[in-house]
C-alpha cells in the first residue's frame, strides 16, 4: 500500500464532494440575486458540465506532461479562484464564466484520486480503498446543504458560502507541500509507441466500459435530482418533506459505499455490478409504484456500481489507466447532459412519474453491457495474455 496516495485522493475527493455539492441549496438565491430565468440561471449548471467534460478528456494529455500531484495542485488553485470570482460576481455574464472555470477544476478533482487509489493500493484492497473513496465524496455531498445553511443563517448571503467552501481547496493544497508526497510523483512513461499500440488494442473496450458506468452513474442522478419533484407533484409533499427524501437517498448511498469499504465481497465482479443493478431497477419500480420510500434505498442499491467499475477498469487496463479513467470521466458528463435534457422533455410530455419510470432504460442497457463484455471483447483479451505481466509502466517507484 502506498497511503500518501490515498490519504491524498480522500482529501481531493472530499473538496470535490463539498464544493460541487454547494451550489445546488444557493440556486434559489443566485437565481434572486441576479434577477434570471431558470433556464437562464440553469445555464451555471450546463457550462460547468460542458468544462467538466472538458477537463476530463483533456486530463490524460496534462497526465503526459506533468506528474499527478501537480495537475492536482493546478485544480484545487484554479478552483480556490473560480469560488472567489462566484462569490464576488457582480453581474450574471461573469458568474457563468467563474462557473465554467469552476467545471474545469472540479474535472481535475475528480479524475485524479480515480487514478490514483488503484495504482497505491494492493490488488486485494483495491476495492475496499475505491469504495472508501467515494464514501468520502458521500460524507462530503451531506455536509454541503448544511454548510450552505449554517453560513445562509449567519451571514445572510449566499456569496460568503461559496468564500467559506474555497477553505477546502486552499487547505488541500498546503497538504500537498507535507514532505510524504515529496518523491512518490512521478511523471507517467509515456512514448508515442506505447500509447499507438495502447489506442489501437483498448480504445473499444474502455470506451463501451465507460459507457456501461457513465449509464449507471445516469440512473443514480436521474434519482436524485428529480427525487423531490417527484415526491411534490405526485405526492403532494411539501419542499421540507421532499428535501428530507432527498438526505435519506444520500445517507443511504454512503452507507452503501461504507458497506462496501468495510466488506470485500468475494464474488466476481461482473456478479457484483449486476446485483447492484437489479436490486436498483427494483427499487425504481417500487418507488413508483408502492412508495417513494423505496425510491431513497436506490442510493443504497447504486452506491457500490461506481467503486466496483473503476476497480474492474483498472483491473482491466493496468498499463492504461490516465486514459481509461479519462473516457470514463468524460462519457459520464456527456451522459448526464443527455439524461437532464431528456427527462427533462419527457417530464414536460408526459410527467415526472412516467420521467422516473424512464430511468429504468439507464439501468437495463448498463446491465445488458456489465453480462456481454466478456463475450464481445474475449478475443481481444486472448490477444491481451500474453503482456499482461509486464511492469506497469504507470506504477510509481517504491
Amino acid at each position: 500500500m502506498i497511503w500518501p496516495f490515498i490519504f491524498l485522493s480522500y482529501a481531493s475527493l472530499f473538496v470535490f464532494g463539498l464544493t460541487d455539492n454547494i451550489r445546488g441549496p444557493l440556486f434559489p438565491e443566485i437565481l434572486k440575486q441576479f434577477g434570471v430565468s431558470d433556464s437562464m440561471g440553469s445555464l451555471m449548471f450546463a457550462l460547468s458540465n460542458i468544462s467538466g467534460f472538458i477537463a476530463s478528456y483533456g486530463c490524460r494529455y496534462m497526465l503526459r506532461r506533468y506528474d499527478r500531484l501537480s495537475v492536482l495542485q493546478g485544480g484545487a488553485v484554479g478552483l480556490m479562484l473560480a469560488m472567489w470570482g462566484l462569490a464576488a460576481s457582480p453581474i450574471f455574464p461573469m458568474f457563468l464564466v467563474c462557473s465554467f472555470v469552476y467545471g474545469l477544476c472540479l474535472g481535475i478533482l475528480g479524475l485524479v484520486p480515480n487514478i490514483l487509489v488503484p495504482m497505491g493500493s494492493t490488488p486485494q484492497k483495491k476495492q475496499q480503498m475505491l469504495s472508501g473513496l467515494h464514501t468520502m465524496y458521500g460524507l462530503a455531498s451531506l455536509m454541503a446543504p448544511l454548510l450552505a445553511a449554517g453560513m445562509e443563517y449567519v451571514t445572510g448571503s449566499w456569496r460568503w458560502t461559496f468564500a467559506a467552501a474555497s477553505l477546502a481547496p486552499m487547505i488541500f493544497v498546503g497538504y500537498t507541500f507535507h514532505p510524504s508526497h515529496k518523491s512518490l510523483h512521478t511523471k507517467a512513461t509515456f512514448s508515442p509507441e506505447t500509447h499507438k499500440a495502447n489506442k489501437k488494442k483498448n480504445f473499444k473496450p474502455q470506451l463501451f466500459l465507460a459507457v456501461m458506468l457513465s449509464l449507471a452513474v445516469a440512473a443514480e442522478i436521474m434519482v436524485s435530482s428529480r427525487l423531490a419533484l417527484y415526491m411534490q407533484r405526485t405526492w403532494n409533499y411539501d419542499m421540507e418533506s421532499a428535501s428530507i427524501y432527498v438526505t435519506y437517498f444520500f445517507i443511504a448511498m454512503m452507507l452503501g459505499r461504507l458497506l462496501f469499504a468495510v466488506v470485500h465481497f468475494k464474488r466476481s465482479p461482473q456478479f457484483l455490478l449486476s446485483a447492484s443493478l437489479v436490486l436498483t431497477a427494483i427499487c425504481i419500480l417500487g418507488g413508483v409504484f408502492i412508495h417513494p420510500l423505496f425510491l431513497t434505498g436506490t442510493g443504497f442499491m447504486i452506491a457500490p456500481f461506481y467503486p466496483l467499475a473503476i476497480s474492474w477498469i483498472s483491473s482491466e487496463f493496468p498499463e492504461d489507466l490516465d486514459t481509461a479513467v479519462s473516457y470514463m470521466m468524460a462519457t459520464d458528463s456527456m451522459m448526464l447532459i443527455i439524461m437532464h435534457l431528456a427527462i427533462g422533455k419527457l417530464t414536460d410530455l408526459f410527467g415526472i412519474r412516467e420521467a422516473v419510470l424512464f430511468g429504468l432504460a439507464f439501468v437495463v442497457v448498463s446491465l445488458l453491457m456489465v453480462n456481454t463484455y466478456k463475450y464481445i471483447f474475449k478475443r481481444h483479451k486472448e490477444e491481451k495474455h500474453p503482456h499482461f505481466h509486464h511492469h506497469d509502466t504507470h506504477a510509481p517507484a517504491k
